[in-house]
Parts: structure tokens; C-alpha cells; sequence
């Protein structure tokens, strides 16, 4: 932020969050992308980085904002030099312990896990709709799937603790 103009966007619930941005220098503004209402952000950017997610295990909400949200975004960034979007290895089908390249195939692999049934499909939704944004929007564009998310909250290493600690599949 020392030496670029950084705009964080997200629905900031966590003020101590929004705080820790600010104070490093990120001009931040609360947006929903369910709604899609990106009016309160310029449509210059240089870049744009998506690391957006919804998990709230409703289907539609859920849609709307991955698939969306991400579209809403492509769209309104369409200025942009590039676009990454950050999505997970959630996105393939399960395969034991093989290592995945980027053309294997995909599947819904977090179906067994009832508090989070929405996110394997959500991400390949988004996904697809970031093909899309790239192609007609003429974006460059760059899909990035990221594994093992942790931080304060645990993360996955928490949940397949807790998932073993409980019997859980």
C-alpha cells in the first residue's frame, strides 16, 4: 500500500478486520457481492485480486455470490490489465491420495461434510464463471486453487480434527 492505491471490499462483520487493513493502508469498503452492488468502487483498477467466498450452505445465496459475485466483479473490473481469482483444490473429484493436475477431473467432494455441503459446487461454479468473464470480457484472467486454508478460526486442519475426534466421514 506504500506505493499503490489498495481497495479491500468485503462485507467486513469484522471491524477489527476492517481496522488492521486500514491501518496498513487499504482504503476499505463494505460490499455484499449477493446483491452485486458495486457502485461505491471505481472501475479503473489495474488489478483485481478475488478471494471472495460464500458459505452459508444455502444454495442460492451461495450461487449468487461465488458464481455471481464473481461475474459482478469480472464485469465491473473488466478494465483491469489481469484478474486472479482464488479458488481451492475443493473443486476435484476425490481421488485418494493422488496428485492432482489441473485438468483431473471435478466433483463435489465436500457433500459428506453437512456443515459446508455447499462449497465443492460453488467453487467450480465460480470457476466456470471466471472462463467466462476471461473469454467475453477479454480478461486476462488466472485461477488460482489454493489448499489447506487455516488461521485463528483452525481452518481445515481444525476440521479434520474435529471430524476425527467425532467418528465423523
Amino acid at each position: 500500500a506504500g506505493t499503490n492505491e489498495i481497495w479491500a471490499v468485503a462485507r467486513f462483520s469484522d471491524e477489527a478486520a476492517r481496522a488492521r487493513l486500514e491501518a496498513a493502508g487499504a482504503r476499505c469498503v463494505s460490499v455484499d457481492l449477493v446483491d452485486g452492488d458495486l457502485s461505491a468502487l471505481p472501475t479503473d483498477f489495474a488489478y483485481a485480486l478475488n478471494f471472495s467466498v460464500m458459505k452459508t450452505n444455502d444454495w442460492g445465496r451461495d450461487l449468487d455470490g461465488n458464481a455471481g459475485g464473481t461475474g459482478e466483479l469480472m464485469f465491473h473490473c473488466r478494465k483491469a490489465k489481469a484478474f486472479l481469482h482464488c479458488s481451492s483444490t475443493a473443486v476435484y473429484q476425490p481421488a485418494g491420495h493422488h496428485k492432482f493436475a489441473e485438468t483431473d477431473a471435478l466433483g463435489d467432494n465436500h457433500r459428506v461434510w453437512e456443515f459446508i455441503a455447499t462449497y465443492s459446487i460453488n467453487k467450480i461454479a465460480a470457476e466456470a464463471m471466471a472462463r467466462f468473464g476471461a473469454r467475453h470480457l477479454q480478461l486476462p484472467t488466472t485461477i488460482a486453487r489454493l489448499n489447506v486454508p487455516y488461521g485463528d478460526g483452525g481452518g481445515w486442519p481444525g476440521a479434520h480434527l474435529e471430524a476425527a475426534l467425532t467418528g465423523a466421514p
